[in-house]
């Protein structure tokens, strides 16, 4: 890098003193790397924000609702005598006490993980699914409902023969909310595999009620084809803070004078607080 004071500059903008950062002695060209990296995590996180309209910078507040996971509401430290201690957030913060970057990557990692569970659910029991353009979580119930009204009306020996009226009012109905989903028509021949699919669903379903905190919506994600982008986004936002989290060591009295705190999340993600250009 041949001149990382002025690049430093554009991304700190000219109202900087750039000599209290040349003064602590700390590579400018590792804190130009540094800053960059901030600045890539914060379009990745607005770029899951557009798209999917969650907010993985969680403020103090959501991150409260989150302590409901015990993945992320337990943490393991070691005490004198090196032996491991689990210890409860809930228990030891405040409700509005800042998100500390440990703590964000805790609700980066499980969110990952759950995204991952999910997707290696569908890719390989559900290679070919039936109702995933169209299903939302809301619709699992009935859904539920029409195929056990099926199966009732199914006769051993005489099929739906005696039951055709009912029958097709649920195909019709099934019909009117699955308009697209033409492989799961008609339901009195497909109901098994809909059967099947609706487990899928449901898991589906607890994951949006584990996350509701961060107003998920995994339905949302899967009809637009998503799964893969959105986990992906989640995984580079983690590494990127991880990376912060590495790098911070040989600048941290730079960091101190611009104002990143490893502490609060929000002096991080919060463009208004520090504002920095992608440079």
């Amino acid at each position: 890098m041949r001149d990382p004071k002025r690049i430093l500059e554009k991304i700190l903008g000219n109202g900087q003193n750039l000599d209290q950062f040349e003064q602590t002695g700390e590579p400018l060209e590792q804190l130009v790397g540094f800053l960059r990296d901030v600045v890539k995590c914060r379009r990745t996180r607005q770029w899951i924000a557009d798209n999917y309209g969650i907010d993985m910078a969680v403020s103090p507040e959501t991150f409260s609702l989150l302590l409901d996971i015990p993945q992320i509401n337990f943490i393991e430290n070691s005490n004198r005598l090196l032996e491991v201690e689990s210890i409860s957030l809930r228990e030891t913060r405040n409700p509005g006490d800042p998100v500390t970057v440990g703590n964000l990557n805790s609700v980066l990692r499980e969110f990952y993980r759950n995204l991952e569970s999910i997707q290696g659910r569908l890719l390989n029991d559900y290679p070919d699914p039936f109702l995933t353009g169209e299903m939302r979580g809301k619709w699992v119930d009935s859904v539920t409902e029409q195929v056990s009204g099926l199966k009732k009306l199914h006769g051993k020996l005489t099929g739906y023969l005696f039951n055709l009226g009912k029958v097709k009012t649920i195909e019709r109905d099934f019909a009117e909310r699955f308009p697209t989903s033409i492989k799961a028509h008609p339901l009195r021949r497909t109901w098994p595999m809909v059967e099947r699919e609706l487990e899928f669903y449901r898991k589906c379903n607890d994951m949006n009620e584990r996350w509701k905190a961060i107003d998920f919506d995994l339905f949302q994600v899967i009809r637009e084809d998503g799964l893969s982008n959105l986990r992906e986004n989640v995984q580079e936002m983690g590494n990127l803070l991880w990376k912060l989290v590495y790098n911070r060591k040989p600048v941290e009295r730079c960091l101190d004078r611009i104002g990143i705190e490893f502490t609060d999340t929000r002096s991080v993600f919060d463009a208004d607080r520090i504002k920095l250009s992608n440079i």
